[in-house]
């Protein structure tokens, strides 16, 4: 709880520019996103699919795993005082990271979706399972940031490579494409991304029978799992070395 509220300090600042740009920046990017669809490709308004909706439901979530799992990277150097003090974990620094980046962006696809839908006349189709969806991406996330913030804890340079790679992620995560109009080939390659499967979940609750979808959920929980393991063994593994 401290170090929930530690955070939300450190990522805001004491005035309200910070939370006001949460907002801003996912809601900016998404609009120029779907107006570069609509100049390229015509939009999703013929799947009767309003293509704002579609790219702020697409980018927010990976907006949300982009932040995650980048500060991660410095995580452990931003919070090494508090390491010599026994009761407090590197889990217990990721967990509140994680969730502080997590319900940000939720708060800000509640507001961002719910008045869009107002005005577009557009409800989503099944809330609980887009939720889920969202919970399952976040969980991913988190399992890969406990993963980086151990590497770059225990391996020069790493934090310099992950800012960039977690943008050369979004190509391939299926977060701006829908899967059902990809290729059969390319499709198939791109759901051997876990990703890919988290985000056709987010749609699927979003939209329903107005597109098609593609993940499977053993995969999902089974990506989510191991992960999360390898992440917590990570940071287990490189805690003696931060208290020597």
């Amino acid at each position: 709880h401290a170090l929930f509220f530690r955070e939300i300090q450190t990522r805001f600042g004491r005035s309200g520019m910070g939370f006001v740009w949460l907002f801003l920046e996912p809601l900016i990017l998404a609009v120029c996103i779907a107006a570069a669809k609509i100049v390229m490709f015509g939009g999703t308004e013929r799947l009767g699919i309003p293509t704002v909706l579609f790219a702020i439901v697409g980018y927010a979530p990976f907006f949300a795993f982009r932040a995650i799992v980048s500060r991660s990277a410095g995580a452990v150097a931003g919070n090494m005082p508090l390491m010599f003090h026994r009761q407090v974990s590197m889990v217990d620094v990721m967990a509140a990271r994680s969730a502080l980046e997590s319900m940000a962006v939720l708060g800000v696809l509640v507001v961002i979706l719910g008045g869009g839908a107002w005005l577009m006349e557009f409800a989503p189709n099944d809330i609980p399972l887009a939720l889920l969806g969202l919970l399952l991406l976040f969980l991913y996330a988190h399992g890969l940031a406990m993963l980086v913030a151990a590497a770059t804890a225990g391996i020069e340079g790493v934090e310099r490579l992950v800012h960039p790679l977690t943008y050369m992620m979004l190509p391939i995560s299926g977060a701006l494409i829908a899967l059902d109009t990809m290729p059969q080939r390319l499709r198939e390659w791109i759901l051997w991304n876990p990703q890919a499967h988290f985000h056709e979940l987010i749609r699927d609750g979003f939209f329903g029978d107005k597109l098609r979808t593609y993940y499977d959920w053993d995969y999902m929980i089974g990506a989510v799992l191991i992960l999360n393991l390898l992440g917590l063994a990570a940071l287990r593994a490189v805690r003696p070395h931060l208290e020597a």
